[in-house]
């Protein structure tokens, strides 16, 4: 049962009880940890796929085309296992561009790296990123509870949000309310890599990345139709077409699609979405290849976050249930609405045995249209009324992003080398107006929208006309050119360095007409003031970041290693200088208001760790630990008047402890589990004047421990052939809500399970997240004069039909 919040010192028994879980869920996976390291014995042999009927096996052939395999360092060759047909088949794959932009074993890679591959993401009926990588370690994918809104993510501690997504090895940065919510049907795998990633990829943090490889043309035919219900009345159609274009095989296409219509557990919050995906390959040689890449989106959902009082969400009030469903907005105002569009190409060639070279480039826009009425503030002596404000953003997002790579492999005697030199360029532009919120009184707008009572809304209260509060532009383009050298000696000794160096220019211009409104005011009552009329900032930042690794590989699949590297991050934000005077009759108004930007974030991480790959079997085993620290680390300003601004809180430090397996027997037991400890704190802080310092406490949203384990089986012969069902749990332990840990988020421990049966073209799944429908909350803050609550997504069950042919 998930712990209640209680103040310190008033929870004894329930902290023994957390304690008892924590201790459960650590047995229970490393058991299964355990278990998988003596999988090997238990069945053995090449990987396999489950045939169209569901029972026994078939390998998968190797075949003879190029360019047709996943991630964006996937070079063409004579002949190669098609990873895709590999990641839709089995829990494990044993490549991974993403950790060194080649084509390397994940063995080989001196990180933390893992798969989730599509039979993962169709087995456990994965609707969305949380769903998907809520079993792997090191991260928190829902760190805010249920959030339609836009991917999140927090691994080993970072927040990952902003900088860690990254599509087909080209990032895909989120920003204010706009970003590129990625559709698991449209996704091959998805590679998890921990620990900076700077050294190749340029700005990101300490914590890693995450990596969507998406559908590609296939040499083979494919055809699948699949349709859905499920909770929320939510109901889904899709379809996975693809297959030569040409009998000589040199033209393949894929067309990826879905629709979906239903709710969320919130009342008036849909969850709606188009999405469309053309892909075409060009295989005009073995040499040489170019896949052009599309994708359409259109998202209608809306808020699915928000702040119910935290009186009303513990375990202790009738109403916590109740109130998981309740909504705090005006179904006639709320609403987010998000179209976004994709187009790029990879393309390939190899000059001969030696050279090879890649370029892979992208654009990517989102339009977004969002408004919402939130909970701003309450009072104590009445906790069931809440006030609230109204606000609207429409925001222009584009990012555009090319990586050229040029790769060379040679071999003198002993010793293997890989090389690659490259450069990328990106650029991001974001326009973002908006009309309302808090700065509206400024404007001289005492109220935009009435109070709410929780326990028994009434809705259709008038929103005035928003005023417009601020329109901001924020361009950002960062140049890198990196190396790096692979070197084995004697298929043993694996010595990975790669260096980076980078350019990045930020400018951000804003228009405040609230701020301007004080201005005028304070200059017609003759108050002398050093506001400007508009504000803008420019920074030019540059550094080098790098990696180096060494690893060893024993015969047995055994392969130690150690790493060290580092992370540069330049976040397109500012930070604020403000002086307030009490004016009478007004009250606190900004009499001096200026932004400038902010210093680039810095990161290292030291790491060692052992991985197990197992020759001959669908087996991963990896054991980690890490020391990582982040400077100048950025966090948002509540003394800014327009409450828009970051301060830089100094330095945050995380060391920890994960461990990760992944099993696939030919006697059709599958298994996942994952164990992740941190210790996480503020080791350095600069608050504003006024606040407390957040030295020596845990970072907002981080648990200090998680576990999962996922266990499968399908039936591989008899009458019962086919059938096949999975169970498993996920726990989150407690984090904190606010910088000084006084808002104790609860920890949690969910279960799912899966039972499908497939017979000849047809399968037939029902998928359950959060089986037993555990209420529970996922993250809280502070409002003005009550602490707000947003719940997590409870028990979601979805019925599916597939035909493939």
């Amino acid at each position: 049962m998930i712990e209640d919040m209680q103040p310190p010192g008033e929870h004894d028994v329930t902290a023994r009880a957390r304690t008892a879980r924590l201790a459960r869920a650590a047995a229970t996976s490393v058991s299964a940890l355990a278990l998988v390291i003596l999988a090997p014995g238990l069945g053995s042999g090449p990987a396999r796929a489950q045939n169209a009927g569901g029972g026994g096996t078939i390998a998968l052939d190797t075949i003879s085309v190029a360019g047709a395999g996943a991630g964006p360092g996937a070079g063409p060759g004579a002949s190669f296992n098609l990873s895709g047909v590999t990641a839709e088949n089995s829990y494990v794959v044993p490549d991974s561009s993403t950790g060194t932009k080649t084509n390397t074993p994940l063995r080989e890679i001196p990180q933390s790296i893992s798969i989730v591959t599509a039979k993962q993401i169709e087995d456990r009926g994965v609707q969305n990123l949380s769903d998907a990588l809520g079993y792997s370690a090191g991260i928190v994918a829902a760190p805010q509870g249920q959030d339609g809104r836009f991917d999140q993510l927090i691994i080993r501690g970072f927040d990952q949000t902003q900088r860690g997504i990254y599509k087909d090895g080209m990032r895909l940065p989120q920003t204010s309310f706009s970003g590129f919510p990625i559709e698991p049907y449209g996704v091959e795998r998805i590679d998890i890599l921990r620990g900076p990633t700077s050294g190749l990829y340029g700005l990101n943090d300490p914590g890693g990345l995450v990596n969507f490889v998406t559908k590609k043309p296939l040499p083979i035919e494919l055809r699948e139709v699949f349709g859905s219900y499920g909770s929320f009345d939510r109901k889904q159609f899709g379809f996975d077409l693809s297959g030569p274009a040409n009998p000589e095989k040199t033209i393949l296409y894929r067309l990826t699609g879905l629709v979906r219509e239903g709710g969320t557990q919130v009342d008036h919050t849909p969850l709606d979405r188009i999405y469309f995906a053309p892909a075409i390959t060009f295989v005009p040689s073995t040499d040489t290849s170019l896949t052009l890449l599309g994708n359409y989106q259109k998202d209608r959902t809306g808020d699915t976050f928000r702040a119910i009082p935290r009186d009303y969400t513990n375990g202790g009030s009738p109403y916590r249930a109740q109130l998981r469903s309740r909504f705090l907005g005006e179904p006639d105002f709320s609403r987010f609405l998000a179209e976004h569009f994709e187009g790029g190409y990879l393309f390939s060639h190899r000059f001969d045995d030696a050279w090879t070279v890649r370029q892979n480039l992208r654009y990517a826009h989102v339009a977004t249209d969002y408004n919402a009425v939130y909970a701003t503030s309450g009072d104590p002596a009445t906790p069931n009324i809440i006030g609230r404000s109204a606000q609207t953003w429409l925001e222009q997002y584009g990012v555009f992003t090319v990586d050229t790579q040029l790769q060379h492999d040679s071999q003198f005697g002993i010793v293997k080398n890989t090389a690659l030199v490259g450069v990328d360029y990106s650029k991001i532009d974001n326009k973002s107006d908006q009309f309302g919120g808090p700065t509206s009184a400024f404007l001289g707008y005492s109220s935009l929208v009435g109070p709410l009572n929780v326990l028994n809304p009434v809705y259709g209260q008038g929103i005035v006309p928003l005023p417009r509060t601020r329109f901001a532009r924020i361009d950002q383009e960062q140049v890198g050119i990196y190396a790096q050298d692979q070197i084995k000696l004697e298929d043993r000794w694996v010595l990975s360095l790669n260096g980076r160096y980078d350019w990045v220019t930020t400018k951000t211009n804003s228009l405040n007409p609230a701020i301007d409104a004080v201005r005028q005011q304070l200059d017609a009552f003759g108050i002398p003031n050093a506001i400007p009329t508009t504000f803008g900032a420019k920074q030019d930042a540059q550094a080098f970041s790098g990696r180096v690794g060494l690893s060893y590989l024993f015969d047995n699949g055994l392969t130690p290693y150690v790493s060290a590297a580092q992370s540069f991050n330049v976040l397109p934000v500012y930070v604020q200088q403000s002086t307030s005077l009490d004016v009478p009759g007004i009250g606190p108004v900004p009499v001096a208001y200026n932004i400038l930007p902010a210093k680039p974030e810095k990161g290292e991480t030291i790491e060692a760790g052992v991985k197990f790959q197992p020759p001959g079997a669908a087996t991963s085993v990896l054991f980690a630990v890490f020391d990582s620290k982040k400077t100048n680390a950025l966090t948002f300003d509540p003394s800014d008047p327009l409450q828009q601004a970051f301060y830089q809180v100094g330095e945050v430090s995380v060391k920890g402890f994960e461990a990760e397996a992944t099993v696939d027997l030919t006697t059709g037991f599958k298994l996942i589990s994952s164990v992740t400890v941190l210790s996480a704190e503020v080791t350095k802080d600069s608050p504003p004047s006024g606040f407390p310092s957040a030295v020596g406490r845990r970072p907002i949203q981080v648990p200090n421990f998680t576990a999962a384990t996922w266990a499968d089986y399908t039936v591989q012969s008899g009458p019962l052939r086919g059938l096949g069902f999975g169970a498993g749990f996920r726990y989150i332990g407690d984090s904190f809500g606010d910088p000084q840990n006084t808002i104790r988020v609860p920890d949690y421990f969910l279960v799912d399970a899966s039972i499908r049966y497939q017979y000849e073209n047809w399968r037939f799944q029902v998928a359950a997240t959060n089986l037993l429908d555990r209420v529970y909350v996922g993250t809280c803050s502070q409002q003005i004069g009550f602490v707000g609550c947003n719940y997590g997504e409870g028990r979601r069950v979805t019925g599916s039909v597939t035909y493939r042919w």
